[in-house]
């Protein structure tokens, strides 16, 4: 199985930008308030600092995943903890992002239609698209597809919000938040534009192995000036007395869209195309827990732990009671306090450290 360079980048583009914007942008907007402009710079920094320290730990033994790497640092024992670790984050993710999904679709356009039916059709696409022979390739050409689809609906619609905009909703500027404050409003949208983590993952897959970082660092950066536009815009549109008590304010945007006198309600377009983006997010994510597990456990056939792991996950995203629980609670109970310093900064700078270390050593040995 490979994929091209171009596949990997909207691939990873697809999954920065999507959730990021959807997911992210109120917990920013509580903390950062009118200066979300400022923590969305300061998580496009972190995103590619984190891209810094992720293609150069793929890059000591380009061709093999995070599970081999691991363990040609650090050893076998400690490597496979390694893994363990981010399996774990992987394992817990697939059915947050599946159970967000299901909310968002039924808060914004279909509030009658039970969670679990919603639910059951994404993970029978996911399950599908990333159990196939093909596997990654499957995902990549559907990413090479639809990912020109998702960013050009995404600018439309910036572009269509111009004529709302009134920049007089991010004054005053550093007044009623603070360093703090915009630090720690930059950390939810910093965790989600962190998903370049996969590419430890990915870079085993590609036809070339040693040109990914350049593709992975075009995708990171533009993500990040996405996000960065389309959180400002979304201040400058709806407000800060607004943006923080909506679940979902960039949806909402959307919705105030009127050209022409005709042109309006577009948020169920934009609502379809960012679908599409979780569909690529969780088909990649139950095809890399899937082989990654086999990978760690010696197993054979990734295929049929995919269709073994989509009950799991479709019980796992029952579990939350609320949008709250869904959303507000992982995000700040795990995502981001222990998986984003743990997963996108620590292991990685170990595992870069160490590597170097080992390397300089194999050198200089006679």
């Amino acid at each position: 199985m490979k994929i091209t360079g171009l596949q990997l980048f909207w691939i990873i583009l697809i999954m920065d930008v999507g959730m990021t914007l959807v997911m992210t942008l109120t917990p920013a907007v509580q903390l950062a308030r009118q200066d979300l402009w400022m923590s969305a710079l300061i998580a496009g920094g972190f995103a590619m600092l984190m891209t810094w320290l992720i293609t150069n730990v793929a890059d000591l033994y380009p061709g093999h995943d995070l599970i081999r790497i691991s363990q040609f640092v650090l050893g076998k024992r400690l490597g496979q903890l390694v893994a363990v670790v981010y399996l774990v984050q992987w394992y817990t993710i697939t059915p947050i992002v599946l159970r967000q999904f299901t909310d968002v679709i039924n808060v914004m356009i279909m509030p009658e239609t039970p969670k679990l039916a919603i639910m059951i059709v994404m993970l029978l696409l996911i399950t599908y698209a990333s159990s196939s022979s093909k596997g990654i390739v499957s995902i990549g050409r559907c990413s090479e597809m639809l990912g020109p689809v998702i960013i050009v609906m995404i600018l439309l619609v910036l572009f269509a919000s111009l004529n709302n905009v009134n920049v007089k909703n991010l004054l005053p500027v550093f007044a009623d938040s603070g360093a703090a404050a915009i630090f720690k409003g930059a950390l939810p949208p910093a965790s989600y534009l962190g998903h370049c983590v996969e590419y430890l993952m990915l870079a085993t897959f590609l036809y070339q192995p040693e040109k990914g970082k350049t593709y992975v660092y075009w995708a990171v950066g533009i993500a990040s000036a996405i996000v960065t536009i389309a959180m400002t815009m979304t201040i400058t549109t709806i407000g800060v007395h607004m943006s923080p008590r909506l679940w979902y304010p960039f949806f909402e945007m959307t919705r105030k869209i009127s050209l022409f006198g005709f042109v309006e309600n577009l948020d169920p377009f934009l609502i379809i195309t960012w679908v599409a983006s979780v569909f690529i997010k969780l088909a990649l994510y139950m095809f890399i827990i899937a082989y990654g597990t086999t990978e760690l456990l010696g197993i054979k056939s990734w295929r049929r732990l995919v269709i073994l792991n989509a009950p799991i996950v479709l019980l796992l995203a029952l579990l939350p009671k609320n949008v709250t629980q869904a959303s507000s609670n992982y995000l700040q109970h795990y995502w981001v306090p222990i998986a984003m310093p743990l997963n996108m900064f620590v292991l990685p700078l170990v595992l870069l450290v160490v590597g170097k270390l080992k390397r300089n050593r194999s050198c200089r040995a006679p």
